[in-house]
């Protein structure tokens, strides 16, 4: 169950809810730049005599072409790590050295660790203390979550960035690990603005590392659409939530329940695009309106986990 389990999630796919094994997918090995993802299908059980109704299932889907007698890999952890802590991770949970392209070559290791270039670049020594100071804040951030204490979150957050920005790369993990937290904070505070601008640089350095079809840069696309929506930022909220869509059609495919959360609000931006570049200002007026009319959206409360990986952490 520790090597071989799949961590279930729940139908939004953002609460870990049990571990499953499968015989069949337990035999797909690691490689942390793969060609094939799997996907927990939740299904839809609100419709059980309609055509729309599906079955629970586990999905192993293909992110690109395979040719004929190529390996199916998936990868059993998080890409966004240089590769000595993910060859680290996998030694200690599923006890194999990893000997993938990606490991061997420490391709994106650069990217994940860059620093600011030009005539201010930043000395070892001061890159050192920047690094250290972020580790120390990511404890205090997660200790702080821990205890429910949000605003205090969002300082330590601000503070960090202001010492990380100077030094550190648009694309380093340190840096994309604060941003990622004090926008999903700051969404669920409804600092919407703010929440969208560190969204932006936090998926602009995710497209430059991730695999082009990864799911976690698929849902880390669609929360950064849905805070832009929410900051009123209706242009890019839009040209965010259509890059989330062609993602996540292919990582989780057109029947998963969050694919088609993610196809009606695409067609809502597109409709609400077309409305703000006929008249801007009736637009914002309409939103407004109708914003309150309705209890506004909350974002979901942030956890310590991000969204839960398919495959089982031992504990």
């Amino acid at each position: 169950i520790s090597c071989n389990g799949f961590t279930l999630s729940d139908q939004r796919g953002l609460q870990a809810v049990g571990v499953g094994v499968f015989p069949n997918l337990c035999q797909a090995n690691h490689d942390c730049w793969p060609n094939c993802t799997v996907i927990f299908n939740n299904g839809n059980h609100e419709a059980v005599r309609s055509m729309f109704h599906t079955q629970m299932r586990i999905e192993l889907r293909a992110l690109s072409k395979i040719s004929p007698g190529d390996e199916l890999t998936v990868s059993y952890v998080d890409f966004l790590n240089v590769s000595e802590e993910r060859r680290k991770q996998l030694k200690k949970q599923y006890y194999f050295d990893c000997a993938c392209e990606h490991c061997k070559k420490q391709i994106k290791d650069d990217l994940m660790l860059a620093v600011k270039e030009g005539e201010g670049k930043p000395s070892a020594d001061m890159v050192k203390e920047v690094i250290q100071f972020s580790k120390d804040t990511l404890e205090k951030i997660n200790k702080a979550r821990m205890e429910g204490l949000y605003h205090e979150v969002v300082k330590l957050c601000r503070e960090c960035l202001k010492k990380q920005e100077p030094v550190l790369g648009d694309t380093n993990i340190y840096l994309l690990r604060i941003l990622s937290i004090a926008s999903e904070v700051l969404s669920y505070l409804q600092m919407f603005e703010e929440a969208a601008d560190y969204a932006k640089r936090m998926v602009d350095g995710y497209l430059k590392i991730y695999h082009p079809n990864n799911a976690q840069l698929g849902m880390a696309v669609m929360r950064a659409g849905v805070t832009h929506w929410h900051a009123g930022l209706i242009e890019a909220g839009h040209g965010l939530i259509c890059k989330a869509y062609a993602i996540l059609l292919i990582t989780h495919g057109p029947s998963h329940p969050i694919t088609k959360d993610l196809e009606v609000m695409r067609v809502q931006t597109e409709m609400e695009l077309r409305m703000f570049q006929q008249n801007e200002f009736m637009y914002y007026k309409m939103r407004e309106a109708a914003l309150k009319n309705q209890k506004i959206q909350v974002m979901p409360e942030p956890s310590n986990e991000t969204s839960p990986s398919l495959f089982h952490k031992k504990e």
